[in-house]
């Protein structure tokens, strides 16, 4: 049988400073190197899906729900605008805490 012997190819990691010079808080996998860009672009996809996914939906289901209770009499309408002011303050509601 052939042994393999893989201390060539062995990838090494990152540089890190000795024991002696890490402080006390040194996290290794905190100085890997990131690409902030690629973090940006992630928290951006994030953001907008979960728009979409989540806080349109929702927006639209609260906004029918107010209307419907307007509409049965359960919460009172504005004399001068009637239902729009409550379904407009709950249709902003799951926008903002989705953010």
């Amino acid at each position: 049988m052939a042994s393999m012997s893989t201390h060539g190819n062995q990838d090494k990691g990152p540089h890190f400073p000795p024991p002696s010079k890490q402080s006390l808080l040194f996290c290794p996998k905190s100085k890997l190197h990131i690409h902030r860009e690629e973090i940006a672009k992630i928290m951006r996809e994030c953001q907008e899906e979960s728009f979409w996914k989540r806080a349109l939906p929702f927006s639209l289901v609260s906004m029918l729900v107010t209307q419907g209770l307007v509409y049965q009499g359960y919460l009172a309408a504005n004399p001068r605008f009637g239902s729009l002011p409550k379904v407009a303050r709950t249709a902003c509601l799951p926008v903002r805490n989705a953010r």
